[in-house]
């Protein structure tokens, strides 16, 4: 059997689906269709089930949450029901614990699993295809995502965090340090020596800028981290936020950087930067002044998802897409050290 890195992703997919056989034998639904949803930075498996109720099982990358992170995750996410924000149900084994660790044929580590109830509904748009629609539709998608950003982060602050818990942080050093939390972008081999030099330029700016505006609590703390058109899910009962794998401490303006990150190819940041904020702002502040170092933190996501292929090579996925993630960053890195607004302009 080939080594799982080197191993077609179809395979590596196959692999991974035996692997979670295994794993939901803890909740007695070994036997149950599977069908993939993505594989990305987890994979993630629709689980069928008798009368037609429906699971969706996560295998974790390996050594990317501790068992703790993922029970803290499940703590927080358990806690926004007190302020009606609708999340996915995480569902204990038979043990009853919230994480279950599984090894599979051809892949090579064990796999932390876990298993959420299905919600029902559709994505509000994708990180490929941003938000679909004319621009009324992107506006309310983008209103509907600043008030649930705000409501997020005001529990966030008055939440009494439970003993134990445990999340990662989005600050300087994980987003631009030296060992950034998705890899190090400057060793892509594809890189040629001019990008790698502008990359690293703008990454340096993005650090002065972030270390001058500091993490005082007036302007950080608990971020869903991954705050994509495609994990809020709509129809039926409300908006439902998905996928808390990237929840932590960070800036509450690095929410909207993430949220507006997939609208810079398309060109219509501007108007749903305007929404986000008009939500947010129903609900809580965010000044001006922390606005001012929203392009160091677009800069910033933008080079942690270059960063994200150098730091998964095994992904063919992150190949394929590593041309143009290079061609997007580095377009953003000229017009931000120039001090163009990156498509943030009205």
């Amino acid at each position: 059997m080939s080594p799982f890195a080197t191993a077609s992703q179809d395979e590596q997919v196959r692999r991974l689906a035996g692997l979670a056989r295994r794993a939901l034998a803890a909740w007695s639904l070994e036997d149950a269709p599977l069908a993939l949803i993505k594989y990305r930075e987890n994979t993630v498996f629709a689980v069928g089930a008798e009368g037609g109720t429906r699971f969706v099982l996560r295998i974790h990358r390996p050594g990317y949450r501790s068992d703790d992170e993922i029970r803290s995750e499940a703590a927080w996410m358990r806690a926004l029901a007190d302020v009606d924000v609708q999340t996915a149900e995480m569902l204990p084994t038979r043990a009853g614990e919230l994480v279950e660790v599984a090894r599979g044929e051809g892949v090579p580590e064990p796999r932390q699993c876990d298993l959420f109830r299905w919600i029902a509904g559709d994505q509000l748009g994708t990180i490929e295809a941003g938000v679909a629609g004319d621009a009324s539709a992107v506006r309310d998608a983008y209103r509907t995502l600043g008030r649930l950003a705000a409501t997020l982060h005001e529990h966030g602050i008055h939440w009494k965090r439970p003993e134990g818990f445990t999340r990662p942080r989005w600050g300087l050093e994980e987003l631009v340090g030296e060992s950034p939390t998705l890899g190090r972008f400057w060793e892509l081999d594809p890189l040629t020596p001019d990008q790698r030099r502008l990359l690293l330029r703008a990454r340096d700016r993005v650090r002065e800028v972030l270390a001058d505006f500091g993490t005082r609590a007036d302007r950080w703390g608990l971020v869903h981290g991954d705050f994509l058109p495609e994990n809020v899910l709509v129809g039926g009962a409300g908006p439902r936020l998905i996928d808390f794998d990237d929840c932590g401490d960070s800036w509450w303006a690095f929410e909207l950087a993430t949220a507006l990150f997939p609208l810079l190819v398309q060109g219509n940041a501007a108007p749903a930067r305007d929404a986000y904020l008009q939500g947010y702002r129903a609900l809580r502040p965010l000044p001006e002044a922390q606005l001012a170092v929203l392009p160091s933190l677009l800069m910033a996501r933008g080079l942690s998802y270059l960063g994200w292929p150098a730091g998964r090579p095994e992904m063919q996925m992150g190949r394929d897409a590593t041309p143009l993630l290079i061609a997007l960053a580095s377009d953003l890195a000229e017009r931000y050290l120039a001090g163009e607004p990156l498509g943030l302009a009205d």
